[in-house]
């Protein structure tokens, strides 16, 4: 938008320098000019949106702190965006971590790039590990969700704990009836 304005601007500035002479401005030459200046608005946005969707997204390079009221407030966040029919609430720290808020079991996934790393804030339930996904379908690049694991280790988790599940780990968090949990959730991509 303020491209737009920058080059009608600058049309308009032109214009006005010559319009003393109006014998010399041709309406002609001037549909023409809004012609290219359009051209030219048109390809800088094109140009704009295929580097801002081309560049990666990044973790600040600056330390940042989180006192545990503005945590408890993530918490809430989390809860007000609950899904139901996931059972999952989230909200964005930063590019590589969240806080997770569930009331219910959640689908098996995998994650195949990135390994995930729980600090468990509040509540309980359990995590499922390893084992077979059944009915598992790609849903994002790199991501694999399904409708549950046949097998796999259950980590009973609750306030306090901490669990690291390795990239291309099938996992799924169950919940009990009435229960709940909250966690940090950070995305963690593994050295080759």
């Amino acid at each position: 938008m303020v491209l737009r304005w920058a080059l009608y601007a600058l049309h308009e500035v032109a214009l006005q320098s010559v319009a003393p002479f109006g014998f010399l401005v041709n309406p002609w030459f001037v549909l023409q000019g809004r012609r290219i200046l359009g051209r030219i608005m048109r390809a800088t946005i094109l140009l704009v949106l295929a580097f801002s969707l081309a560049l990666p997204a990044a973790d600040p390079s600056q330390p940042l702190f989180w006192s545990s009221s503005q945590q408890k407030d993530f918490d809430k966040l989390a809860l007000s965006k609950l899904n139901a029919d996931r059972h999952l609430g989230t909200e964005r720290l930063l590019d590589s971590a969240f806080v997770a808020y569930r009331n219910g079991n959640g689908e098996a996934e995998l994650h195949e790039k990135q390994a995930d790393l729980l600090l468990i804030r509040s509540g309980e339930g359990t995590v499922l590990v390893g084992g077979k996904m059944i009915e598992g379908k790609p849903s994002a690049p790199d991501e694999v969700r399904g409708k549950s694991i046949e097998g796999g280790t259950r980590y009973p988790i609750a306030a306090g704990d901490v669990l690291y599940i390795p990239a291309n780990t099938v996992h799924q968090f169950l919940v009990e009836p009435g229960k709940n949990f909250t966690a940090m959730v950070v995305k963690i991509t593994p050295k080759p």
